[in-house]
Parts: structure tokens; sequence; C-alpha cells
């Protein structure tokens, strides 16, 4: 008996007898005709002829409930089903049937039509491949189920492709499909399209102040809520190895960029180009680091918005403009100082405090002008420009401050710097606050200029006191000041009163001109003793002037500390040289002279010779001696730090 290998409609090959049998002449959708198998006698049932007919004993199967047979749908009805992998799947069944190496020879006419039905069906389940692929971003729960399916088929077209690939037979015209890659690009225009049609809801879209604003938003908005969608739900519709989500992302990434470059070639207004560079450096960053996108998107591969030529070019539009607006508003800032100061005016007071807003204004500027810089452009290392802003204007305010000096003549130039006093450690605190937006060199200047203007001004304000106090002085370190307590008195009662006509300054710069003036007075009482006016010849002066020291620094201290002044270490200077005066061993004064050199490095040797000179019983032998020795432990020991003093005095 001879066989013929077919293939059915699922594509399987199937072998068959050919058999003498009769054919009813009914024509199959394949255009050839069959007709219906006789059945042999013995398995025709017939009521009149075979009725005495037995059959083999079998099992009683009529409690079994058949189960109901599944329904087979035609090509048309999977895809109005959207049942896409199925109706596909009939499709590459079919294609089979036509192509395949294995085949049934058929009419040329029959084959014919049949191939151009099948390439008209194939662009029907295209079509609904891609409307499906078109739904992904909508909210609808049929829409991912016929995505599911679409993804299914274009595995299937992807598959086939590689079949064919392999077969040497001529192919079907549209084979490769390249179904994926097709995909791709519906995928590309969806998203090209949303981005199009991307706008904000009226109650946004008004807060913003242009349109080039709004459009920039709605794109951004929209890119962040379809994104969300796809790591969220459209991902499930997909394998894992087609990325989809990546795909995303660069189709996105793609579109946004186009936009913005075309609307950065405009040539934009400073509000408009702040804006854009917001949403490059900072606002789309912010997006795509999302704890959801992230974990499916990967943002260094998507790279940047605009070239970075185009960014450099924008960002030194933005920059310039900051410059020079900060940099109009601080020299008006002065300016309007500097003119008040002119015309004689006083500085308002508040809460019994000379007030300047020059530190505030300033400062507002600046500080704002580093923000702008960091939100637009995300980075602080960018902001040098400003902070060199602040160098040159501090300068510019020291050169005021000088002027302000000079006219210390003026009646109102005394309260300009009080006021100002107050300004200058603003601007200090400031810059310790934000050192991190300074670099090293124009923070080191910064401080350094602000700390030569709070020098000046407070010297200013002690300057009269010490005139004043002149008289008092220059008994210090004198017999008559050794013989008589009330030269001493004296002068406290001076200080005490100049303490108490000190206002018109803030807490914090009253606490520090008292601070200033205790340095200076007892540096004053150090130069007086180092002058070598007195000669202590024997013990019991030189007891008795240690003494006279030693509580004249306790005296000095306390006043000075009741008054506000925290510079209570000043008081260890006038003890330990009343220590040096009171010893008469010659080894514990070389130990007390180390003792005082360990704690104030600045201490000279030309010091230490005026100092050990007021003992004038001491031979010149043991002052060598003993200056020796504190040569030997400076050039055997560190350095250490400590509080600078006598390079003052």
């Amino acid at each position: 008996m001879r066989t013929l290998r077919t293939r059915n409609t699922s594509g399987i090959v199937s072998t068959k007898p050919e058999s003498p049998v009769e054919h009813s002449g009914k024509t199959t959708s394949a255009g050839r005709k069959f007709k219906h198998f006789t059945l042999p006698p013995i398995l025709r049932r017939n009521s009149k002829s075979n009725s005495n007919v037995s059959f083999p004993d079998v099992p009683n199967t009529s409690s079994l409930i058949a189960a109901p047979p599944k329904e087979l749908l035609t090509f048309e009805q999977n895809l109005e089903r959207n049942c896409l992998s199925a109706a596909g799947q009939q499709l590459i069944d079919r294609e089979e049937h036509l192509y395949g190496q294995i085949s049934e020879v058929l009419q040329p006419t029959t084959e014919k039509k049949e191939k151009e039905q099948l390439a008209r069906d194939r662009k029907g389940l295209l079509s609904h491949i891609d409307l499906a692929v078109k739904s992904s971003l909508s909210l609808d729960e049929d829409s991912l189920e016929a995505l599911k399916s679409a993804v299914k088929a274009i595995l299937q077209e992807e598959e086939q492709d590689r079949r064919w690939l392999k077969q040497e037979s001529k192919r079907p015209s549209w084979r490769p499909s390249e179904c994926r890659r097709h995909h791709d690009t519906v995928i590309q225009s969806l998203v090209e399209e949303c981005m199009v049609n991307a706008e904000l809801p009226p109650e946004e879209s008004n807060k913003l102040r242009s349109s080039l604003q709004r459009d920039i938003c709605g794109k951004g908005r929209r890119l962040q809520e379809d994104l969300l969608r796809v790591v969220k739900v459209v991902k499930g519709c997909y394998p894992k190895d087609m990325d989809i989500c990546n795909l995303y992302g660069k189709m996105y990434h793609q579109a946004f960029s186009a936009g913005m470059r075309k609307i950065a070639e405009y040539g934009l207004g400073m509000v408009d180009c702040s804006y854009l560079l917001h949403w490059v450096n900072v606002a789309y960053p912010e997006i795509l680091h999302n704890l959801e996108l992230i974990k499916a998107i990967n943002p260094e591969a998507l790279g940047k918005l605009l070239t970075e030529e185009l960014t450099t070019q924008l960002e030194n539009q933005y920059l310039t403009h900051q410059e020079k607006e900060v940099q109009t508003l601080i020299n008006k800032v002065l300016n309007v100082e500097e003119q008040a100061w002119r015309e004689g005016s006083v500085p308002e007071l508040r809460d019994n405090c000379y007030f300047s807003p020059l530190a505030i204004d300033v400062i507002q500027f600046v500080n704002a002008a580093f923000e702008s810089v960091e939100t637009v452009l995300g980075d602080t290392s960018k902001v040098q420009m400003i902070a060199c802003l602040l160098k040159d204007f501090l300068t510019s305010y020291k050169i005021f401050q000088e002027k302000v000096l000079k006219g210390c003549n003026n009646r109102n130039s005394r309260t300009v710097i009080m006021a100002n006093l107050s300004c200058v450690e603003q601007f200090r605190d400031y810059i310790v606050k934000k050192a991190d937006l300074f670099p090293a060199d124009i923070k080191e200047c910064c401080l350094s200029i602000v700390a030569d203007m709070k020098n000046c001004g407070y010297r200013s304000l002690t300057s009269p006191i010490h005139k004043d106090l002149k008289s008092q002085y220059s008994s210090l370190g004198t017999p008559i000041w050794l013989e008589k307590k009330q030269v001493f008195e004296k002068l406290l009662e001076g200080i005490n009163k100049h303490t108490q006509d000190v206002r018109g300054l803030t807490d914090s710069c009253h606490q520090e001109l008292l601070g200033q003036l205790h340095l200076e007075v007892t540096m004053e009482y150090v130069r007086r003793l180092l002058k070598r006016k007195i000669k202590l010849r024997d013990k019991a002066m030189q007891e008795q002037a240690a003494r006279s020291v030693c509580e004249d620094g306790q005296r000095l201290n306390k006043l000075f500390t009741e008054a506000g002044s925290r510079e209570e270490w000043l008081s260890d200077i006038l003890a330990r040289i009343a220590e040096v005066l009171k010893l008469q061993d010659i080894s514990s004064i070389q130990l007390e002279i180390v003792t005082l050199s360990q704690a104030y490095p600045d201490l000279s040797d030309v010091q230490v010779t005026a100092l050990l000179s007021l003992k004038s019983n001491l031979s010149a032998s043991a002052v060598k001696r003993i200056k020796k020795t504190l040569l030997d432990i400076q050039d055997t020991t560190s350095s250490q730090d400590g509080p600078s003093f006598f390079s003052k005095v």
C-alpha cells in the first residue's frame, strides 16, 4: 500500500495509508475532493440486517461523564477575541502547509489563492498586534491580556524566522518578518505621540510662568507616570530577556531629549533657561532615580538630556547672569551704607544696639545665589564664581571701614563702627557655616579680611580708652607702683568707668570688645613691667613685687570677667610672672621659665632677659645659665600650640 505524507493543520507531519475508499465528492477548504470512508460490514450497525450481531464484552462506561470538547476557534474568531498567539500559530501552521518542505501538491490556482489569503490574514494579525502594543499604557485589563497574547505571537514569529533561516528552500516573501524590530518601532511611535500630546492639568499649568515651562513640565510628568506604569504593569507582559523597561526608558529619554534640544536652540530668556537647566540637572535625574524605576531602568545607560556643549553654553549664560545680578545687588547695599555715613546718619537702635542691615541683605543675596545654582545645576562645585563675589565685596567693605576710621571725628563714625562690627561677625559666622561652598583659598582670604576688620573695629573703640588711661599705665612697674597700692586702684577705677560706658553693641560684640580690652590692658601691664624701671634688689622686694603682680592679675581678671570678658586665661600670665619674681633658687627659676615658655611659645629671648633683669641680685652668669637651659629645652622639644600673647607685647 502506498503512503502519502502531509502536514495537518497543527503543523505536525502524519503518515497514513491510502485505501480504496469511496469518495462523496465533497470539496475541502483546500480545494481537493474526498469521499467519505465506507465502514467494513462487520462495523456497520443496521436495525434490520444486523440485529443479531454480537459484540465482544467491553467495560461498562455509562457511569463516566465525558468532558465537554474544547471549543475550536477559527482564525477570525481568535483575532476578534484578541487571542493573538493562537491566531498567529494558526497562520504559522498554514504557512508550513503551503511553503513547508513536506507538503501536498496543489493545483496552481488553488495554491495561489491560499497564499494570497494567508498574506491578507497576516496583515490582519500584525495590525492587531500593533494595536495591542499601542494600547500598552492604557489602564484596562483587557488591553493587558491582549498585550500578553501579542508578545507571545511576536515570539512565535521570531522563532519561525529562525526556522526559515535554517532552510535552503524558497521562503515566503514576509520572511524574515522581524516582528520584534517592528514592535520596537511601534513603541517608539507610541512614546513620541505620548510626549507630543503631554499636557498638565489646568490647576498645575496655571502655576508656571511660560508656555515653555508648561511644555517641559508636562513632558516630564508624562514620562514619569508612563515609566512607572511600565515598571509596575507592562513589565509583567514580557519575558525578562526582552528587557522592556530599559527599552521604554531609552525611547522616552530620546523623545524627551529631542524636545529639550529643540527648546534649548531657540535662545532662551533667563527664567526659562534656569528652568530648563533645573530639569536637565536635577528634576530628570531625580525621576530616573525613583526607588521603583531604578530597579528596572539603568539611568547611567541613558546619558544626559542635552549634549555637553549645549549644557555648558546654557550654564555659562545662567552663571554670568547670576554673577551680574548678585554683584549689582550687593554693591548697591554697600553704596547705601556709605551714603548714609557721609550724610551723618546715625544707625538705627534696636534693643539698645546700633543696627545695620548690610550683612543681612548681602548674605541673603549671596545665599540665594548659592541655592539657585545648586537647584538649577545640581552641583555645589559651580558656585565658586559667587564665592569670589563675596570676597571682592568684603575687600570693598574693608575699604569703606577704613574711610570711617579715618573720619573718626565725624559724630556718627563711632556708632557706624559699632553697627558694622555686628555685620562683620555675621559674615564670619556665615563663611564658617558654609565653608564647603568656598574654595579653600577664597575661604581663607574672606576669613582673613573679616578678622582684620574685626580687630581694626575693636581697636578703634579701645584706643580712646587706652589714651585716657595712659597716665595710670605710666606708673606700672615703677617704685611708686610697688610702694602705693592706690596706683593700681586708680587704674582699676578708670577701666571700670570705661567698661560701664561701652553701650550700643550686641551682646556677642560687647563680650568680644571686653575680651579685647582685657587682653590689651594685660599686655600693657606686662609691657610696663618689662621696661625695667624698677630694680628688685633683694628677696623681700622680689616677694613684695610678686604679691603685687599676683593680686593685680586677680583683681584685673575679676573686673573684666564680671563685666563680660571670657578671656580668663590672661590671669595665668601674671601669676606665672609673679612666681618667677618670687623664686630664689636658680634651678627653680630655670624650671619656671621653661614652664612659662612652654605655655606661651611666643615668649622671646629678649623678654626672658628683661624679666630676669628685674631680679637685680641675679648674676650675669646665672641669667646666662637660665637662658641656656631654656634654649636647650626648646631645641629638644617640638613647638606646642598655645595662645599668642608675648609676640603682641
